[in-house]
């Protein structure tokens, strides 16, 4: 007669475990059978070991906990530093007042170590910018530079985190390879009027899970206030 034993795969009774969680408390007897490794104290239980796995599970979901607290703070902290700062642009009086507010106070209270706004414009629509000691500078909507920012600006939303080596470039120039981490803001949509970017030589500075929303307020609000301006001769 032949042999009628099957040979069970490990996959098989790993299956079979997992649909039948409380076999060894139905079946106990069959733990007396089972080798377990070794520790310095001595054997353990599987009571044991899953214990030792239930701890590294809450662990990591403590450590989760903390980061969700820690960015909700963070974004509390972003929606009402954005909120001054709207306030104060809102009070300057002309161009160079806004533009020396808004690089001062995005590296003062938002730690920025670099601030570039590129303003664009159509046909002959150039506006003449105040000499300041910040990267600003215009470019034509149609400018070639600009192609790398197009999936950026489709989205009409801020974008934070890490961005190209081209589009550093476009940005902060020659700072741009000492610039890891960035917040870049889109001002206006149909068609976007210009780019807000706030630079950080800190790669963790700002990330994909920081809040965009006051961000995105921040860019409407600059919009109108440049507005004022740009739509006037001389930009006075």
């Amino acid at each position: 007669m032949g042999d009628d034993t099957q040979s069970i795969t490990i996959e098989q009774v790993e299956q079979y475990l997992n649909e039948n969680a409380d076999f060894f408390i139905n079946k106990p007897e069959a733990l007396e059978s089972l080798q377990l490794n070794e520790s310095p104290d001595g054997t353990i239980s599987l009571a044991q070991r899953q214990t030792q796995r239930l701890q590294v599970k809450m662990q990591k979901l403590h450590e989760q906990l903390n980061a969700l607290i820690e960015n909700a703070h963070s974004n509390t902290e972003l929606q009402e530093r954005v909120h001054t700062l709207c306030l104060r642009l809102m009070d300057a009086s002309n161009i160079e007042e806004l533009l020396t507010l808004l690089v001062v106070e995005l590296k003062q209270e938002f730690d920025a170590d670099e601030v570039a706004l590129r303003l664009f414009y159509s046909g002959d629509e150039v506006i003449t910018l105040p000499k300041l000691e910040g990267n600003l500078g215009q470019l034509h909507i149609d400018d070639a530079s600009l192609k790398v920012f197009d999936k950026l600006i489709s989205k009409q939303q801020p974008v934070c985190g890490r961005l190209t080596k081209a589009q550093k470039n476009v940005l902060f120039e020659e700072q741009a390879k000492q610039v890891e981490s960035i917040a870049c803001i889109p001002l206006g949509h149909e068609p976007c009027a210009g780019l807000l970017a706030i630079g950080s030589y800190d790669a963790n500075r700002f990330h994909s899970d920081m809040g965009t929303v006051y961000l995105t307020f921040l860019g409407d609000v600059l919009m109108r206030l440049l507005r004022q301006y740009c739509h006037q001769p001389n930009g006075k």
